[in-house]
Protein backbone atom coordinates (compact mmCIF):
# COMPACT_ATOMS: atom_id res chain seq x y z
CA UNK A 1 0.00 0.00 0.00
CA UNK A 2 1.09 3.58 -0.68
CA UNK A 3 0.12 6.46 1.63
CA UNK A 4 -0.06 9.83 -0.10
CA UNK A 5 0.68 12.95 1.94
CA UNK A 6 3.11 14.71 4.22
CA UNK A 7 3.91 14.15 7.87
CA UNK A 8 3.15 17.75 8.78
CA UNK A 9 -0.53 16.81 8.37
CA UNK A 10 -2.26 15.32 11.45
CA UNK A 11 -4.68 13.52 9.15
CA UNK A 12 -1.89 11.80 7.21
CA UNK A 13 0.01 11.06 10.40
CA UNK A 14 -2.92 9.38 12.13
CA UNK A 15 -3.30 7.00 9.20
CA UNK A 16 0.43 6.24 9.18
CA UNK A 17 0.52 5.68 12.94
CA UNK A 18 -2.50 3.40 12.70
CA UNK A 19 -0.72 1.34 10.05
CA UNK A 20 2.43 1.22 12.17
CA UNK A 21 0.38 0.11 15.18
CA UNK A 22 -1.13 -2.73 13.18
CA UNK A 23 2.23 -3.69 11.66
CA UNK A 24 1.06 -2.92 8.12
CA UNK A 25 3.98 -2.06 5.81
CA UNK A 26 3.47 0.85 3.43
CA UNK A 27 5.34 3.11 1.07
CA UNK A 28 4.76 6.83 1.00
CA UNK A 29 4.30 9.30 -1.82
CA UNK A 30 5.12 12.76 -0.48
CA UNK A 31 2.78 15.25 -2.13
CA UNK A 32 1.65 18.66 -0.88
CA UNK A 33 -1.91 19.89 -1.32
CA UNK A 34 -0.42 23.29 -2.16
CA UNK A 35 2.76 22.82 -4.22
CA UNK A 36 1.58 19.55 -5.79
CA UNK A 37 -2.08 20.43 -6.19
CA UNK A 38 -2.41 19.23 -9.80
CA UNK A 39 -0.86 15.87 -8.90
CA UNK A 40 -3.14 15.62 -5.88
CA UNK A 41 -6.22 16.20 -8.05
CA UNK A 42 -5.14 13.23 -10.14
CA UNK A 43 -5.10 11.11 -6.96
CA UNK A 44 -8.15 12.52 -5.17
CA UNK A 45 -10.83 14.55 -7.01
CA UNK A 46 -10.85 16.94 -4.04
CA UNK A 47 -7.08 17.38 -4.06
CA UNK A 48 -6.93 16.47 -0.37
CA UNK A 49 -4.75 14.21 1.78
CA UNK A 50 -4.53 11.56 2.96
CA UNK A 51 -5.12 9.07 0.19
CA UNK A 52 -4.21 5.41 0.39
CA UNK A 53 -3.46 3.37 -2.73
CA UNK A 54 -4.38 -0.25 -2.14
CA UNK A 55 -2.46 -3.19 -3.54
CA UNK A 56 -4.91 -3.48 -6.45
CA UNK A 57 -4.23 0.15 -7.43
CA UNK A 58 -7.53 1.54 -6.11
CA UNK A 59 -7.44 4.70 -3.98
CA UNK A 60 -9.46 5.38 -0.87
CA UNK A 61 -9.72 8.88 0.61
CA UNK A 62 -10.24 10.71 3.89
CA UNK A 63 -8.61 9.58 7.12
CA UNK A 64 -11.90 8.34 8.59
CA UNK A 65 -12.62 6.12 5.60
CA UNK A 66 -9.04 4.84 5.46
CA UNK A 67 -8.96 4.02 9.17
CA UNK A 68 -12.32 2.25 8.96
CA UNK A 69 -10.88 0.15 6.13
CA UNK A 70 -7.73 -0.63 8.12
CA UNK A 71 -9.65 -1.54 11.28
CA UNK A 72 -11.70 -4.09 9.37
CA UNK A 73 -8.55 -5.97 8.40
CA UNK A 74 -8.14 -7.07 12.03
CA UNK A 75 -10.15 -8.96 14.67
CA UNK A 76 -12.60 -6.87 16.67
CA UNK A 77 -10.75 -7.39 19.95
CA UNK A 78 -7.63 -5.53 18.76
CA UNK A 79 -9.21 -2.75 16.70
CA UNK A 80 -8.34 0.83 17.60
CA UNK A 81 -12.02 1.72 17.27
CA UNK A 82 -13.89 -0.90 19.33
CA UNK A 83 -17.13 -2.54 18.30
CA UNK A 84 -18.78 -2.56 21.75
CA UNK A 85 -21.51 0.10 21.34
CA UNK A 86 -20.94 2.05 24.57
CA UNK A 87 -17.15 1.95 24.30
CA UNK A 88 -17.28 2.74 20.59
CA UNK A 89 -19.35 5.88 21.17
CA UNK A 90 -16.86 7.06 23.80
CA UNK A 91 -13.91 6.58 21.43
CA UNK A 92 -15.68 8.13 18.43
CA UNK A 93 -16.85 11.13 20.45
CA UNK A 94 -13.31 11.84 21.67
CA UNK A 95 -11.89 11.24 18.19
CA UNK A 96 -14.40 13.73 16.76
CA UNK A 97 -13.29 16.47 19.16
CA UNK A 98 -9.61 15.74 18.43
CA UNK A 99 -10.18 15.86 14.67
CA UNK A 100 -12.20 19.04 15.09
CA UNK A 101 -9.30 20.57 17.01
CA UNK A 102 -6.93 19.74 14.14
CA UNK A 103 -9.39 21.10 11.57
CA UNK A 104 -9.89 24.39 13.41
CA UNK A 105 -6.13 24.83 13.85
CA UNK A 106 -5.74 24.25 10.11
CA UNK A 107 -8.47 26.77 9.26
CA UNK A 108 -6.89 29.36 11.55
CA UNK A 109 -3.53 28.76 9.93
CA UNK A 110 -5.01 29.30 6.48
CA UNK A 111 -6.58 32.57 7.62
CA UNK A 112 -3.26 34.02 8.78
CA UNK A 113 -0.73 32.31 6.51
CA UNK A 114 -2.45 32.02 3.14
CA UNK A 115 -4.64 35.12 2.95
CA UNK A 116 -3.50 38.64 2.11
CA UNK A 117 -3.29 40.64 5.40
CA UNK A 118 -6.00 43.01 4.18
CA UNK A 119 -8.41 40.10 3.69
CA UNK A 120 -8.03 38.36 7.05
CA UNK A 121 -11.38 38.05 8.80
CA UNK A 122 -10.52 38.77 12.43
CA UNK A 123 -14.02 37.91 13.65
CA UNK A 124 -13.77 34.51 11.99
CA UNK A 125 -10.27 34.00 13.39
CA UNK A 126 -11.56 34.80 16.88
CA UNK A 127 -14.39 32.29 16.46
CA UNK A 128 -11.85 29.63 15.41
CA UNK A 129 -9.69 30.48 18.42
CA UNK A 130 -12.66 30.01 20.73
CA UNK A 131 -13.38 26.62 19.15
CA UNK A 132 -9.74 25.60 19.58
CA UNK A 133 -9.69 26.59 23.25
CA UNK A 134 -13.03 24.91 23.89
CA UNK A 135 -11.80 21.66 22.33
CA UNK A 136 -8.58 21.79 24.36
CA UNK A 137 -10.50 22.29 27.62
CA UNK A 138 -12.85 19.41 26.77
CA UNK A 139 -9.99 17.04 25.95
CA UNK A 140 -8.10 18.12 29.08
CA UNK A 141 -11.21 17.35 31.13
CA UNK A 142 -11.07 13.73 29.94
CA UNK A 143 -7.91 13.42 32.07
CA UNK A 144 -6.03 10.74 30.10
CA UNK A 145 -4.27 8.54 32.64
CA UNK A 146 -2.65 7.12 30.65
CA UNK A 147 -5.28 6.79 27.87
CA UNK A 148 -8.37 8.78 26.97
CA UNK A 149 -10.84 5.89 26.74
CA UNK A 150 -10.18 2.87 28.90
CA UNK A 151 -7.07 0.87 29.66
CA UNK A 152 -5.54 0.59 26.18
CA UNK A 153 -4.59 2.99 23.41
CA UNK A 154 -7.39 3.71 20.92
CA UNK A 155 -7.89 5.86 17.85
CA UNK A 156 -8.97 8.65 20.22
CA UNK A 157 -5.43 8.75 21.63
CA UNK A 158 -3.76 8.76 18.22
CA UNK A 159 -6.02 11.52 16.91
CA UNK A 160 -5.65 13.65 20.03
CA UNK A 161 -1.86 13.38 20.14
CA UNK A 162 -1.31 14.23 16.47
CA UNK A 163 -3.69 17.19 16.77
CA UNK A 164 -1.83 18.53 19.80
CA UNK A 165 1.53 18.09 18.07
CA UNK A 166 0.12 19.87 15.00
CA UNK A 167 -1.01 22.75 17.21
CA UNK A 168 2.39 23.04 18.90
CA UNK A 169 4.77 22.32 16.05
CA UNK A 170 3.19 23.51 12.82
CA UNK A 171 0.60 26.06 13.85
CA UNK A 172 2.78 27.19 16.76
CA UNK A 173 -0.29 28.35 18.65
CA UNK A 174 0.90 29.71 21.97
CA UNK A 175 -0.25 27.74 24.99
CA UNK A 176 0.23 29.09 28.49
CA UNK A 177 2.63 26.95 30.48
CA UNK A 178 0.71 24.41 32.51
CA UNK A 179 -2.64 25.23 30.90
CA UNK A 180 -3.27 21.65 29.72
CA UNK A 181 -0.98 19.40 31.82
CA UNK A 182 -2.89 16.17 31.15
CA UNK A 183 -2.95 16.78 27.39
CA UNK A 184 0.71 17.76 27.35
CA UNK A 185 1.69 14.58 29.19
CA UNK A 186 -0.59 12.48 26.99
CA UNK A 187 0.89 13.90 23.79
CA UNK A 188 4.46 13.36 25.00
CA UNK A 189 3.60 9.80 26.07
CA UNK A 190 2.13 8.99 22.67
CA UNK A 191 4.89 10.65 20.65
CA UNK A 192 7.44 8.50 22.52
CA UNK A 193 5.80 5.28 21.25
CA UNK A 194 7.52 3.44 18.35
CA UNK A 195 4.50 3.72 16.05
CA UNK A 196 4.54 7.51 16.47
CA UNK A 197 8.31 7.85 16.10
CA UNK A 198 8.21 5.89 12.84
CA UNK A 199 5.95 8.59 11.38
CA UNK A 200 7.08 11.66 13.29
CA UNK A 201 5.94 15.20 12.54
CA UNK A 202 8.10 16.64 9.75
CA UNK A 203 8.95 20.35 9.82
CA UNK A 204 11.07 19.74 6.71
CA UNK A 205 8.07 18.57 4.71
CA UNK A 206 6.06 21.55 5.97
CA UNK A 207 8.77 23.92 4.75
CA UNK A 208 9.00 22.17 1.36
CA UNK A 209 5.33 22.93 0.77
CA UNK A 210 5.90 26.63 1.38
CA UNK A 211 4.35 26.72 4.83
CA UNK A 212 5.18 29.56 7.19
CA UNK A 213 3.80 29.62 10.74
CA UNK A 214 0.93 32.07 11.25
CA UNK A 215 1.90 35.50 12.49
CA UNK A 216 0.12 35.19 15.80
Amino acid sequence: MILVGQFDSPFVRRVAITMNHYGLPFERKILSVFTDFEKMLAVNPLGKVPALQLDDGEYIFDSRMIIDYLDRLFPEEIRLIPSNPEYRIQVLRTEAIALGLAEKCYERGIEFSRRHPDKIDLDWAERLQRQIVSALFWLESQNPAPWLCGEVITQADISCAVAYTFLREKQQIKISSGAYPALEAHCNRCEALPEFKMSAYSAKEAAQSGWKPPDL
